[in-house]
């Protein structure tokens, strides 16, 4: 208690995000003392009271997780679809993110129905012995998770294990064992799924069969929005320019070259970039800032997107290709149709199969492309678009893999 007191008064005067960073490094005793974890038997009791007597299948997604309030991604929206479904999911979130609504998690955080964060302070432990006796579907979409996985196994057996390859392995962060890790945990799955068709090839050394699972949108997200007090947006809209809009990472697949070629020929547009900036790129964005008609807005949360959608006159993709890119399966791109916008993309592999998408193979193509795009604006064709958007819909991606497992 000492330590404690005196760790207190230390972080007394430290703003609250430096304060929930320093209190996440603390060994895990300390800290679920100072956040006021729940003692094991409590968790383990407000697990229970979650199954509610239904016999459905429980999935579990495992920590390190992608936070569930940070980019809204591919595993939070299975973990909605799969929810949606009437299957009870319990997402591991930690205080390695410092902001809600992770932060806050202490045992179970019910998030809509059937869909709960969870967070124990022992990696999910207490969850594994309040489950004993039932089947799991743990879905793992990282390496790095393996080691919790391997864990949960030596308390419960009944672990059938999904390995959700999204995204080519140079992606993610390196650590000494990732190859390693990697090449375990899908010679372990029960069942494996590939987001892209690449990465579906590159899995067949392994002689597994392989579900293609591409990444898809929740419609109803895009169905309705709210009016946002957005100033910068509205700053940019009261120019009356045709706004060609982007949204998500501005990392080194970014091609900087073809928005700089487009804002330097087409003064009549405004591009607009909303993201986080790389640390990798920040030196290139500064540049391509100069640009009058470029405008960077900071990256957004995933409910606000829809409204920011709305002020796109065309919605655009602009990556190089790298072995990050052709092994991506580009989620904006179906929340783009989704909003009704029309798309000009790279020509990634991911994309070229979907239909209604503009493709610029280079700068002067993209811009032509752009230029076809803006044309076609009649309520028919958005509704095309809406309905290409309904084709790949996240419930009917988690059906074809309920009907496999």
């Amino acid at each position: 208690m000492k330590i404690i007191k005196k760790f207190s008064k230390l972080l007394k005067n430290e703003p609250l995000i430096i304060k929930r960073k320093l209190i996440h490094k603390l060994p895990k005793k300390i800290k679920g003392i100072i956040l006021k974890f729940p003692k094991s038997a409590q968790i383990k009791d407000e697990i229970l009271l979650t199954l509610d007597g239904h016999e459905r299948k429980i999935f579990i997604f495992p920590s390190p997780s992608c936070p569930w309030g940070y980019m809204f991604q591919r595993p939070q929206q299975l973990a909605r679809a799969l929810a949606k479904e009437g299957h009870l999911v319990f997402y591991l979130v930690d205080t390695s993110f410092p902001y809600e609504p992770d932060w806050n998690v202490r045992s179970i955080f019910k998030i809509e129905p059937n869909l709960y964060l969870y967070n124990d302070n022992v990696d999910g432990k207490y969850l594994m012995d309040a489950l004993l006796n039932h089947q799991l579907y743990v879905w793992q979409y990282w390496p790095h998770q393996l080691k919790t996985i391997t864990n949960w196994e030596s308390i419960h057996e009944g672990i059938y294990k999904i390995y959700d390859c999204i995204d080519f392995i140079e992606t993610f962060d390196a650590y000494d064992t990732i190859l390693n890790d990697f090449e375990i945990s899908i010679q372990n799955s029960d069942c494996l799924l590939a987001t892209a068709k690449t990465i579906e090839n590159s899995l067949k050394c392994f002689e597994k069969e392989i579900l293609y699972i591409p990444n898809a949108v929740a419609i109803e997200d895009f169905q309705e929005y709210k009016s946002l007090d957005w100033p910068n947006l509205e700053d940019i809209k009261n120019q009356k320019k045709k706004i060609i809009g982007y949204y998500g990472a501005i990392a080194e697949w970014f091609d900087f070259e073809t928005i700089e070629y487009l804002a330097t020929v087409n003064s009549e547009w405004i591009i607009v970039l909303v993201g986080e900036v790389y640390p990798a790129v920040e030196d290139r964005v500064k540049k391509m800032e100069c640009l009058d008609n470029v405008k960077l807005l900071e990256r957004i949360s995933y409910d606000r997107i829809p409204y920011l959608l709305s002020s796109f006159d065309v919605a655009i993709l602009p990556f190089i290709l790298n072995n990050i890119t052709l092994n991506t399966s580009p989620v904006k791109v179906f929340e783009y149709l989704a909003g009704g916008k029309n798309v000009v993309s790279s020509p990634l592999p991911e994309v070229l199969d979907i239909e209604g998408i503009f493709i610029g193979r280079t700068k002067e193509e993209f811009e032509e492309q752009i230029r076809k795009a803006l044309e076609l604006k009649s309520d028919e064709h958005i509704k095309t678009l809406k309905e290409i958007a309904e084709q790949h819909t996240w419930q009917k991606r988690v059906k074809k893999i309920l009907e496999y497992i």
